[in-house]
């Protein structure tokens, strides 16, 4: 969720998007190793954290966020109210990932960002689809 956001704030702030931000960051000193021991890494990672959430016994803490860190401030403290901010957690989480494939998507064939790319559908939204972005590439 906070991938989307900042995917936003960042192009709203700073108007840097698509072509013009490969211009800021292919300067920059390559990472010191190659993208398969990144994704090794992450599968490493990420694989140990699944790992600890599968052998949990609680078919409550498998599925749902949770932990000490879920609800610092007690907002949850009704079990009710917990089961609903768990559920909307979810919900939101997903939403946030289509939403981030979308902007991925957008970026790969306009090479313009999220709201440059909604600010030229608004301008003429018969003429800018994805349908004619795709047929015009």
């Amino acid at each position: 969720m906070l991938a989307t956001l900042g995917a936003l704030t960042v192009e709203w702030l700073t108007g840097v998007t698509g072509k013009m931000l490969e211009r800021f960051i292919l300067p920059w000193p390559p990472l010191p190793f190659s993208i398969t021991t990144l994704i090794w890494i992450e599968v490493l990672v990420i694989g140990y954290i699944e790992f600890q959430r599968n052998g949990e016994l609680d078919p409550e803490k498998r599925l749902y966020p949770g932990g000490k860190y879920f609800d610092p401030l007690g907002l949850a403290s009704d079990p009710e109210k917990k089961a609903t901010l768990q559920l909307a957690e979810i919900k939101h989480a997903r939403l946030a990932m289509v939403a981030f494939l979308g902007f991925a998507v957008q970026a790969a064939v306009t090479g313009k960002g999220p709201l440059n790319n909604w600010a030229t559908h608004l301008s003429d939204p018969l003429h800018t689809t994805i349908i004619d972005a795709f047929t015009s590439s």
